[in-house]
């Protein structure tokens, strides 16, 4: 959004919660907001009354929820209904926002998170649309990391985060698994390339750099100057801490992992952004100089965002 508007372009944005709670920014000149959630057919129809672009970016992608609907309330009826309302609307372009853990869903033993299975539903909804007359896009960014809010969605900042205060210390021993590590701003530039230049129905997967977690914390050592000692725990003990921490959410405490989502990261998930290349003129930044941009805005303690 900050992007969008700091290029002088009007923005309307669904927002759950109250417009004086929000960052500065997103209540600018050049933002309206719009109270409401996906499931909120009268939100939506407000939201993209006369827009060009929607960009849909809601999501549930917390590890575990209470509610086993939520995240299909969220993911697939939410990505629904914004594309009822697009199409009701006349938007020329929805750009609908998935993940590359979807990659190889025809492959046994790679879906194993409900959060896979309804983004793989989600997508199946948005090919309907482009099927039944409607233009859209799907970008599948990567492990997302750099400036914004420290949510479930930003996990691999608060990883930096905690590695430089001290406070990571186990990571799983994944035999050097490979994720995909992108940083958020050349995400964002995808996004609006796709919403300018994207081939309609086509899938784009935007990514960075492959590299496992021990990589990625040796390249956070270097450009930090920090060396922290982070022990590998095996995957039998990680799925065990995990299948423990699941039992105790009959009193209330959430997970922050699930043993299913330490089985996903023990697979090697590497990416490639070639379409986006093609079509898009996409550019990921080094994993260093992600990482290097994301550690000074940590230590500057800088709003939810950056310009460049």
């Amino acid at each position: 959004m900050h992007r969008l508007t700091h290029a002088g372009f009007p923005v309307r944005a669904l927002a759950r919660r109250a417009a004086e709670t929000l960052p500065a920014p997103l209540r600018g000149a050049n933002v309206t907001l719009v109270a409401g959630d996906v499931g909120n057919a009268e939100a939506l129809r407000r939201l993209v009354e006369g827009a060009r672009v929607v960009y849909h970016l809601a999501g549930c992608a917390k590890p575990w929820t209470r509610d086993p609907g939520e995240m299909v309330e969220v993911n697939v009826t939410g990505t629904r209904h914004v594309l009822d309302a697009a199409r009701r609307a006349g938007v020329r372009r929805v750009v609908h926002t998935s993940t590359n853990l979807v990659e190889g869903a025809e492959r046994p033993g790679r879906i194993l998170t409900s959060y896979q299975r309804t983004k793989l539903t989600a997508e199946a909804a948005v090919q309907e649309f482009v099927t039944g007359g409607g233009d859209a896009v799907i970008v599948r960014p990567g492990r997302v990391f750099g400036p914004g809010p420290l949510t479930d969605a930003n996990a691999a900042t608060k990883i930096v985060r905690q590695y430089l205060a001290g406070t990571f210390r186990f990571r799983l021993a994944d035999g050097d698994a490979r994720g995909s590590w992108v940083f958020v701003e050349d995400v964002v530039a995808g996004m609006i390339a796709a919403a300018e230049h994207g081939t309609r129905g086509a899938v784009y997967t935007l990514t960075g750099e492959n590299a496992s977690l021990r990589e990625f914390l040796r390249v956070l050592d270097e450009v930090s100057g920090r060396r922290r000692t982070v022990v590998a725990l095996p995957g039998g003990v990680a799925r065990g801490a995990a299948g423990v921490m699941q039992a105790l959410t009959i009193f209330g405490i959430a997970p922050p992992i699930t043993r299913e989502w330490v089985d996903l990261f023990l697979l090697d998930w590497p990416s490639t952004s070639d379409a986006a290349a093609r079509d898009l003129d996409y550019t990921p930044r080094s994993l260093r100089a992600g990482l290097a941009a994301t550690v000074e805005w940590l230590r500057a303690g800088r709003p939810l965002w950056v310009t460049s």
